[in-house]
């Protein structure tokens, strides 16, 4: 059964939101991609955005245990300083304890798990909870309330 991708965007005077919702399937992750195009971001944040998005979304595909009928919902949310981006997955995921930032570093001539080491590296903040994962990105030149 294929269940047909959700899109919205929304947008306001200072917020645009985008809301996905997706099976949990590998080829809908270049739709994911695809959809990010409609947020309007400067290219590299574009760039990193999608290449965030794409790893958060295929770990959820690969690691969370769901059926492909079930539903990833990624929404994006670009205010006038931050991109916040969360992917809900319904946290069945097959991972232990917390992992620290500082151990997620893959192994030298790893071909897998570099994911959360991209999202540590290009995110301004990043994190997860029980069936979701969120990173934010900062646009340029711009600071967030009370940041110097």
């Amino acid at each position: 059964m294929l269940v047909e991708t959700r899109r919205r965007i929304l947008g306001s005077s200072d917020t645009v939101r985008l809301d996905l919702e997706i099976p949990a399937v590998p080829r809908m992750v270049s739709e994911v991609r695809r959809a990010f195009e409609d947020v309007p971001l400067p290219p590299r944040l574009l760039s990193d955005a999608q290449l965030l998005v794409t790893e958060l979304v295929t770990n959820s595909i690969h690691h969370a245990g769901l059926r492909r009928d079930e539903l990833i919902r990624v929404v994006a949310t670009l205010s006038t300083s931050t991109l916040r981006v969360d992917v809900h997955d319904g946290g069945r995921r097959r991972l232990g304890p917390s992992v620290v930032a500082g151990a997620i570093r893959p192994a030298p001539g790893a071909e897998s798990g570099w994911g959360l080491y991209l999202v540590d590296r290009l995110a301004v903040r990043w994190g997860r909870s029980p069936g979701r994962f969120w990173f934010e990105l900062a646009l340029p030149g711009r600071q967030e309330p009370g940041e110097r």
